[in-house]
């Protein structure tokens, strides 16, 4: 099957990671991909990981977007290579591929719904809203999308497919040490050592989790934050605020995550809406300890008092009353953490990401929502 990938941008975040997986998955199946990236915003690590798939990966551009040339070149592109299936995935490439798929008779078109997309401005939800019905299915990765697709995206319940995000779990990867990492970043040798992973985006709800490091009783921690993006000034300066300069430290995108989550004593996801976030299945993979806010795909991955510690998103009091208890009691801690990654090692396997997939591009034995089964259903 030759397939095409429209996305906006080949950034270091956890739709490109998921993206590399599926390609990795699919190339060794035999399937023909290409990727098209509208924006010239890219990672060269990401871009090499495609490429080791054997994965083409074509970069259009802003300008000639701007100026019309990039549409008609990706039109006459989809007509001469002949695709089975476009996928497209985030908001520009969902608008474009869809689009562009229909007009160059792309027999099948597939979107990705990766997150509830609450912040789509008013224009962003009607373009989203009138090419919907270009796509011949959604694919969501979370069952709390499910309503949000159907009402504001206007997607035809018998057209949505649910797939968990995947992560690959090896018996014999080495975590890092915990003093390596301290030396590696520059942490104080003494103190708890906190993690937090994300785009640097109001979504991901980081200054909630800076206002509760204020409020936790133990304040002796280190917080490592790993991500790049807009805020990252605005970020910085909170902390610098609140007196945490010396103790948060910005480490940038890493490629080498899932070996250094081991390190850490708990992992905080503070999101203030999600998919289903790569940097949890990590952290559970890991069995690192977990807090996280009890939003969107969150819940399909960890329930509370078994496998970790939900709050509710935007609570930064009862969010510091839950790091203090992760902290506080590590015989807790650890067993929570190993059942988490017990349920990810069972439930969020690669190989079934990529089966779901496959499944779904050929549609064979494709499932519709009501028949899929649910991540709720396998626990």
């Amino acid at each position: 099957m030759k397939i095409a990938y429209f996305i906006d941008n080949l950034r270091g975040d956890g739709t490109q990671r998921a993206l590399i997986q599926l390609a990795h998955g699919l190339a060794k199946r035999g399937h023909t991909q290409k990727v098209l990236c509208l924006n010239n915003s890219y990672d060269e690590r990401i871009l090499n990981e495609l490429q080791t798939t054997t994965t083409e990966v074509r970069i259009v551009g802003k300008i000639a977007l701007a100026t019309g040339y990039g549409f008609m070149w990706a039109r006459a592109w989809l007509k001469q290579e002949h695709f089975d299936a476009v996928v497209t995935m985030l908001f520009a490439a969902d608008v474009v591929g869809r689009l562009l798929g229909k007009c160059a008779s792309v027999p099948r078109i597939i979107s990705s719904l990766r997150a509830r997309n609450v912040h789509y401005s008013l224009v962003q939800r009607w373009l989203t809203r009138i090419t919907i019905d270009a796509a011949d299915a959604v694919v969501i990765n979370s069952p709390h999308s499910r309503e949000f697709a159907i009402v504001t995206e206007g997607v035809k319940p018998d057209r949505i497919f649910l797939i968990p995000n995947g992560v690959q779990v090896k018996k014999d990867m080495a975590m890092i040490r915990q003093e390596l990492l301290r030396t590696e970043l520059g942490l104080q040798r003494q103190g708890h050592v906190i993690g937090c992973v994300g785009r640097l985006t109001r979504q991901k709800g980081i200054d909630i989790l800076l206002h509760a490091l204020f409020l936790i009783k133990n304040q002796d921690f280190n917080l490592v934050i790993f991500g790049i993006g807009e805020d990252e000034a605005a970020l910085r300066a909170l902390a610098a605020k609140l007196g945490f300069e010396s103790r948060v430290r910005f480490a940038g995108y890493r490629q080498d995550l899932p070996t250094l989550l081991g390190g850490l004593d708990l992992y905080v996801h503070p999101a203030r809406f999600e998919g289903m976030p790569n940097a949890v299945l990590e952290a559970m993979a890991a069995a690192c300890p977990i807090v996280a806010t009890s939003v969107d795909g969150i819940c399909a991955l960890i329930e509370d008092g078994t496998h970790g510690w939900l709050v509710p998103p935007e609570a930064p009091e009862k969010l510091a009353k839950a790091i203090d208890q992760a902290l506080g009691d590590s015989v807790e801690a650890r067993r929570r953490a190993e059942l988490a990654r017990e349920r990810v090692c069972n439930d969020f396997s690669v190989e079934a990401m990529v089966d779901a997939w496959e499944a779904v591009l050929t549609a064979e034995k494709s499932r519709s929502y009501s028949t899929i089964q649910c991540v709720d259903d396998v626990r």
